[in-house]
């Protein structure tokens, strides 16, 4: 199960499976322990139409399409997605380590105190990538 369907889940066991109770998800997701991801887990899951913001800041309701996909994730189905949602986190580390390389080469060629900020700055997202990573698998 990747991170935005553990999200998902744990938001259904929340409300109970009921689309009209509110939950703060930025605490659900922080208790989680991914809290340095929550806009992009917001985000996807409300692109994918399965949680919509309330008036009250960082409270949702969980949808009927948020509901049917929890479930559909508590009893194993959509293992597919699983993988391809893998594949997808394991391409963005890729793609930073490859930032990464870049700006280490950069930092070597010249090295100096304006070259280390960016080395520094993407060490730090590709260690979040990798996060991630050990989080879907």
């Amino acid at each position: 199960m990747n991170v935005y369907h553990k999200v998902l889940v744990r938001l259904y066991e929340a409300t109970g499976g009921r689309d009209t109770n509110t939950v703060d998800f930025k605490d659900l997701v922080k208790a989680q322990g991914f809290h340095g991801n929550y806009e992009d887990i917001f985000q996807q899951l409300s692109v994918q139409g399965w949680i919509v913001e309330t008036p009250k800041a960082n409270f949702v309701k969980i949808t009927h399409w948020g509901v049917k996909e929890a479930q559909k994730a508590l009893s194993g189905a959509g293992e597919p997605d699983d993988s391809r949602a893998l594949n997808q986190i394991v391409n963005r580390v890729i793609n930073e380590t490859r930032e990464f390389l870049t700006l280490l080469e950069e930092f070597a060629a010249a090295a100096s105190k304006e070259k280390f900020a960016p080395v520094e700055k993407k060490f730090g997202e590709l260690n979040a990538a990798i996060d991630s990573l050990k989080e879907s698998i």
